[in-house]
């Protein structure tokens, strides 16, 4: 039996129903675009603000890893029900998926029109090389394995590939169509501050300024100068290809962020940057936006910054709500999307935050309360939307206060684990039916 916790029915009631039908890509105005605050959507007069109430569609059903991607067609077609009926109105997936994904949307968007349900579409920035060799932290060395995926997943969105088998990753004949409802793209993963450290200086002599097609940066460090000249790739190689194109970001998080954070207790968290506010896409019609995955308890900075801590909502104290202010006003000519937020309904706490929004120790009432409360906070905060963590619980997940537990690691995805909060992010659990009652005779 699926079980759904309270915030799938709380998010009902706090969503509007603003909705936009299908996108004619005869325009010659790109389906997609940007303004300071919001991605907007062409609605054949105008741009519309949309602002995103997301939520992240990872598939790693129990006993499963990600790269297995189990899901089935039925599965998603149920699934989009369900999240159209909680009130999203986009999903966001981080990778490719197999082709029933794509078939599954399309014909979901198309048996509802005037209701679709958006994507923002991922590019995996994956560290399995070819030729085999060992990864020194240097994202040079994911160059041309990042621009094959680009490659693909532009692509297979626009159904127009076929992949041949291979082993945990996506693959198939890619025939769907779902770019008229791909809002946007995000590409890469949380980037470690010690690859960003590495690819600075292993490249000193790389230039300070890119200066392509769509997108310039000026003043870069090198690992900033990676990062524009991938987004320029992805832009260039679908104008290309299929002359569209759409708003783009990297993926990101606080601990990267060019941010301040002088009374982080932990080194790591505030050695490295990457800032895109150094970005010019002027002669990008879509614009570009920034994404950061933001919870309220991680890294110690988030909660305990001296400079967010005055901050306040209508539940209390709330530094949270301080540091997306901080953000938001570091990027006050982009959109900021919060690509991932949330709590766990976990029976231990990993990390505790000021704001009482803690890793894991809420149950699922408090759990929908508090990201009810985070998307609020990030409207507040003048963002452009939110994408929450994540759609259903994901059984392989470790969580370092849980792993006594895991006597055998290596049966992880076997079982649930009420203590361990990363495997408790979902809406959507999964419990065993249990057995029919048969009285004794």
């Amino acid at each position: 039996m699926r079980r759904f916790t309270t915030f799938f029915y709380a998010l009902v009631v706090f969503v509007s129903t603003s909705t936009f039908s299908q996108i004619d890509k005869n325009f010659q105005e790109v389906p997609f675009s940007t303004d300071d605050t919001y991605l907007t959507i062409w609605n054949g007069e105008k741009y519309v603000p949309f602002f995103i109430k997301g939520v992240n569609l990872g598939v790693s059903l129990p006993g499963t890893t990600p790269g297995e991607l189990p899901a089935t067609y039925d599965d998603y077609m149920r699934w989009f029900g369900m999240i159209k009926e909680a009130g999203f109105n986009c999903i966001r997936v981080y990778t490719l998926h197999y082709p029933r994904f794509y078939q599954a949307l399309r014909d979901y968007n198309l048996a509802h029109p005037k209701n679709p349900l958006y994507v923002i579409h991922g590019t995996w920035l994956d560290e399995g090389l070819d030729p085999p060799q060992i990864y020194v932290q240097d994202l040079d060395q994911l160059t041309s394995i990042f621009y094959q995926t680009i490659e693909e997943n532009i692509d297979c969105i626009h159904g127009n590939r076929s992949i041949p088998q291979r082993y945990g990753r996506a693959w198939g004949d890619y025939t769907a169509d779902i770019s008229p409802w791909v809002v946007a793209a995000i590409i890469g993963r949380e980037v470690y501050p010690q690859e960003v450290l590495t690819t600075n200086a292993n490249h000193p002599n790389w230039p300070q300024t890119f200066n392509g097609n769509f997108l310039k940066i000026f003043n870069a460090a090198p690992s900033e100068y990676w990062f524009v000249k991938a987004m320029e790739y992805y832009i260039q190689y679908e104008w290309n290809q299929y002359q569209t194109m759409r708003p783009l970001s990297i993926s990101s998080w606080p601990t990267l962020d060019p941010l301040s954070h002088p009374e982080e207790i932990f080194p790591d968290e505030d050695t490295a940057s990457i800032d895109l506010s150094k970005v010019v896409d002027d002669n990008y019609p879509p614009g570009i936006f920034i994404s950061y995955h933001a919870y309220p308890y991680y890294p110690y900075f988030v909660s305990y910054q001296s400079d967010y801590q005055p901050f306040f909502d209508y539940m209390g104290p709330n530094s949270y709500l301080g540091y997306l202010t901080a953000l938001k006003t570091k990027y006050q000519n982009f959109p900021l999307i919060i690509a991932e937020f949330g709590v766990p309904s976990a029976w231990v706490v990993a990390k505790y935050s000021s704001s009482g929004m803690n890793h894991g120790g809420e149950d699922e009432w408090e759990q929908g309360i508090f990201n009810l409360r985070m998307l609020n906070n990030i409207r507040s905060a003048n963002c452009g939307g939110g994408i929450m963590f994540a759609w259903i619980d994901e059984w392989f997940k470790r969580t370092w206060i849980a792993d006594p537990l895991d006597y055998l690691p290596d049966r992880r995805p076997m079982w649930l684990n009420e203590m361990s909060p990363e495997q408790n992010f979902g809406l959507l659990r999964f419990d065993k039916d249990p057995a029919p009652f048969v009285p004794w005779a």
